[in-house]
């Protein structure tokens, strides 16, 4: 049985995605402490009343759908909502019950909600290496690779230095000013064929607020300006629930001054070192070689690779 997640699920949730998803959760250093209190915090009456109304608005924020197996929580999968597609995450199975067609199921399932939803696109993320898991979503459920995606880290974000309490000329907060400039840029640097699946958002940190609140995590944005607007933008997020702190993708103009671009991203990455997050990470699609690059610079290396996956819901 395929329904929503309830709070009495998070330890056998915890049990499948620290236990299943093991090089994933090597970066991560998820800490179960932290899930169980946004598992209360989510299931809170205020906080269900408040994801209902967005849903009826037509901006729903998640969804957690689980299968049942004898009174037993055997498989998840989370679905987010970028513009225009349904976004699959933490798709996992109990080994002890695989291939049973349970996986399939809970996909088919996300396939209906998403025609309910009128949504175009079915979204996922799969290990390169996850030859098994490819050929379920390639070759029998019809999905196609989009982009090919390295996880960059850095350990140790406190060897760059202290939290920078004085900003460098040229570097200063993102502002909401900022959003038009640094959306075309990113635009610019998306090809087609992705953009058309997963276009950039109209407001870049337009979900920061919010994931926060859920996850008691901290937002911090920074960009390049030379005084003729941003050239590159820098977005950290830090939660106590994780060792690891998240660097979005990095957005670099043709234009921005190299040394500067580095110190937009020591500082990011400062800033996550004073809040002692273990090591820094950063999800860059292959064809942003600049951002990549930029990173490369600040010592992250590529740790995993993935494919996005997608296919049309109709």
């Amino acid at each position: 049985m395929i329904r929503d997640f309830r709070s009495g699920d998070a330890p056998a949730m915890v049990n499948l995605l620290t236990t299943q998803f093991p090089a994933e959760e090597a970066l991560l250093g998820t800490r179960p402490e932290m899930f169980f209190r946004v598992v209360r915090r989510v299931m809170r009456w205020d906080a269900r009343l408040m994801f209902g109304f967005l849903r009826l608005l037509g901006r729903p924020v998640f969804r957690l759908l689980v299968f049942e197996d004898d009174a037993r929580l055997v498989g998840t999968t989370l679905l987010t909502f970028p513009a225009g597609a349904v976004y699959l995450s933490m798709v996992v199975v109990d080994p002890a019950v695989r291939r049973r067609g349970y996986a399939r199921a809970l996909l088919e399932r996300a396939a209906e909600l998403a025609q309910r939803m009128r949504r175009r696109y079915l979204v996922l993320d799969v290990l390169t290496d996850n030859t098994p898991a490819r050929t379920l979503y390639e070759d029998r459920l019809g999905y196609r690779p989009l982009r090919e995606v390295a996880f960059m880290v850095r350990e140790h974000p406190e060897e760059v230095g202290a939290e920078r309490t004085t900003l460098a000329p040229g570097i200063r907060r993102f502002e909401e000013r900022d959003n038009a400039a640094l959306v075309a840029l990113a635009r610019a640097q998306t090809p087609p064929e992705v953009a058309e699946v997963l276009p950039v958002p109209r407001r870049l940190l337009a979900d920061a607020r919010t994931t926060d609140r859920i996850f008691e995590s901290r937002t911090e944005a920074w960009v390049v300006d030379r005084g003729s607007g941003p050239e590159a933008l820098a977005v950290a997020t830090w939660s106590s629930g994780r060792e690891a702190a998240h660097l979005s993708d990095p957005i670099v103009a043709a234009s921005a001054d190299p040394a500067l671009v580095s110190e937009l991203f020591r500082t990011a990455v400062a800033w996550c070192g004073a809040r002692r997050a273990v090591r820094v990470m950063s999800s860059v699609p292959q064809y942003n070689a600049r951002g990549r690059a930029a990173l490369e610079r600040e010592g992250f290396h590529e740790a995993l690779s993935t494919w996005t996956l997608y296919r049309p819901v109709a």
